[in-house]
């Protein structure tokens, strides 16, 4: 079973952070490098299976110009279950192609799970479950997907 240490918690802390600030400064394109290579990403931008189809979005997601987005995450709750280490964050988002950019875009909590590969802490599953906003959130990601401006 897997014994869940600080620097474990650490690594994963780290690796939640550093997701979130690829995402947020153009990027995306290299999300797919923060993943197990069967990863796997669930939310309102679909299913998306394997470290390929994440490298996909990716690229689309940092070719068009989805303009300022920030997301604001913490309470991070790392935890093992089944020997499995996993972790609950909530989180913000802002995004400046909303009505009024000083209020979240959504607010939810990102459920994943970690593999380590090669001796590195990666994501084997990420599930994006907003809470609140969750229409705004679909939204943008058909833009996303489309490959829209804002």
């Amino acid at each position: 079973m897997t014994e869940l240490t600080a620097d474990i918690r650490n690594e994963i802390l780290a690796l939640v952070a550093e997701f979130h600030w690829r995402l947020d400064h153009g990027q995306a394109d290299k999300l797919h490098e923060l993943y197990a290579e069967d990863g796997r990403s669930v939310g309102p931008m679909g299913v998306m299976e394997g470290r390929d189809a994440i490298r996909a979005w990716g690229e689309r997601r940092s070719k068009i110009n989805a303009g300022i987005v920030r997301h604001f995450s913490g309470g991070t709750r790392v935890y093992v279950e089944d020997g499995v280490i996993k972790s609950t964050t909530y989180y913000m988002t802002f995004r400046d192609s909303q009505p009024d950019p000083l209020h979240p875009a959504s607010v939810g909590e990102f459920h994943e799970e970690y593999a380590k590969v090669d001796g590195i802490w990666l994501i084997q599953r990420r599930e994006i479950v907003p809470v609140f906003g969750a229409e705004n959130a679909a939204k943008h990601a058909a833009r996303v997907a489309a490959g829209s401006e804002k």
